[in-house]
């Protein structure tokens, strides 16, 4: 059939799909399929040209398909943090745009943490709870790392104010407990409202196989949180081939 135009909205009981037709096996293949419940779906492909919404893993690194397929992606799954961060404590959106992906990690202190009773100890689930680090980063997920900010938007109240970023290879450190073999990536003192820092984190992140992130208690302070909110950004660079 060749291309017919309508002067007014074109309407169907059962959805709508536009399909392409493989010239040499005759096969149909749906690309935007909308249902009659109102739900349209893209096609998730890796291929070439002009496709540009690619499924996790099709392509060399995990969320990160070639450059030329693939610019921007929203919505890619984050690694879990660990089982010492309650639920309610914590928020992780990953995106990707361009060759950058950015992991966003949202921190609301009042929801189940505490520090600790000496000072440099993990932050975590009230009762030291073990595992409780607020990020794993992966190169296939968050991209080879560059760099970290970190943003205060709520002063923390109830357990201690000074708080600080440190990795580890170990992701297994408890709750009012201190880092295994930590790297401190940015030593904050008390924060303010509207405090902001940011590091490189190439020469620390980047050397990690594993990259576990914890939040630390500058002071000896064991009590729970009654407020102090936080924003945690890592930047990553994605790369076509291996991604690091």
């Amino acid at each position: 059939m060749a291309t017919t135009t309508f002067t007014g909205a074109v309407r169907s009981e059962n959805g709508f799909k536009v399909v392409s037709k493989n010239a040499t096996t005759g096969v149909f293949t749906e690309q935007i399929n909308s249902t009659s419940s109102g739900v349209l779906e893209i096609q998730k492909v890796a291929t070439s040209g002009r496709d540009n919404i690619v499924a996790a893993g099709t392509t060399v690194g995990a969320n990160n398909a070639s450059l030329g397929t693939a610019a921007t992606i929203f919505n890619i799954t984050p690694n879990a943090h660990g089982s010492g961060i309650a639920n309610a404590a914590i928020n992780t959106f990953v995106t990707k745009i361009g060759g950058d992906i950015t992991t966003t990690i949202l921190v609301d202190l009042h929801g189940g943490l505490a520090s600790g009773g000496t000072a440099d100890d993990v932050i975590g689930t009230d009762g030291g709870a073990a595992n409780a680090y607020i990020a794993e980063l992966t190169s296939a997920v968050n991209g080879i790392p560059y760099l970290i900010e970190f943003a205060c938007l709520e002063v923390p109240t109830g357990g201690d104010p000074d708080i600080n970023l440190v990795c580890s290879a170990t992701g297994t450190t408890a709750e009012n407990a201190a880092v295994t073999s930590g790297t401190v990536l940015l030593n904050n003192g008390d924060l303010t409202l509207g405090f902001y820092a940011e590091a490189d984190g190439g020469s620390t992140l980047a050397a990690l196989t594993k990259k576990y992130l914890y939040l630390t208690s500058g002071d000896a302070t064991e009590a729970a949180y009654t407020a102090g909110k936080l924003v945690i950004k890592i930047h990553g660079a994605a790369f076509d081939f291996a991604n690091g």
